[in-house]
């Protein structure tokens, strides 16, 4: 157990931690406290009083102690009340200051690494690689887990393809980048074949593979006007 005595209330920042200029800097008590409402109110997902903390911290302080140490806290901007006379729950600020200066990354095993290497194909397409990593990391964790892919700026058209179904429906299989598909229903005003629907993606395919989504789209649309304008005026 942690034994502070009660000069260390007026001691300087002997013992600072190390951080970024913009983060606020903490005696050793303030840190620990700190650090451990954090993984009390991650554990519980609710708001840590006072009491609660110097029970869960094991400290030899008293409420009085603890509840200024938390206060200056929460002027640091590291955590806050949600609401009067709930408890202090850590902030965006008090987050980045924890992951960047009191988290311990634990090295993976042999074991793990050969199991994350053996898992993630990197032929699957990107939703089931994504489905995996994120099944794997809640494993190996033992928490919740998300997993979101980049976000790019340049999607190519690689492939598409049009099936049939019921209903005057039809589901578009679009090929996007490298491996990236997507699939959308469209609600058509009447029942195409599929042969109709496969001269459309032959069409598609080869007018527009390898462009940028955004100019496909602005191609059709300026394509569709001029033959919208040419039939108005043939009739």
């Amino acid at each position: 157990m942690l034994n502070f005595s009660a000069q260390r209330d007026n001691e300087s920042d002997t013992h600072r931690m190390s951080s970024k200029p913009s983060q606020p800097q903490l005696n050793e008590r303030a840190q620990y406290l700190f650090k451990v409402l954090v993984e009390r109110y991650i554990e519980e997902g609710s708001p840590v009083g006072s009491r609660t903390l110097a029970r869960s911290a094991g400290l030899e302080l008293s409420p009085a102690t603890i509840r200024n140490v938390m206060s200056d806290l929460e002027d640091s901007g590291l955590i806050c009340s949600p609401h009067t006379s709930a408890g202090r729950i850590p902030t965006v600020q008090g987050y980045r200051l924890f992951v960047d200066s009191m988290l311990k990354v634990r090295t993976l095993s042999v074991s793990e690494i050969r199991k994350i290497s053996g898992d993630l194909d990197p032929i699957d397409d990107a939703k089931k690689v994504m489905e995996k990593a994120s099944t794997m990391l809640s494993e190996i964790t033992s928490l919740a887990s998300i997993v979101m892919l980049p976000r790019t700026e340049h999607k190519a058209l690689r492939q598409v393809e049009f099936l049939p179904l019921s209903d005057n429906r039809v589901l578009a299989i679009l090929v996007i980048n490298s491996r990236e598909v997507q699939n959308r229903i469209i609600q058509t005003s009447r029942e195409y074949s599929a042969s109709e629907l496969e001269q459309a993606a032959n069409y598609l395919n080869h007018a527009f593979a390898g462009k940028d989504l955004n100019k496909v789209r602005d191609k059709l649309l300026s394509e569709m006007s001029l033959v919208r304008e040419e039939m108005d005026q043939m009739m």
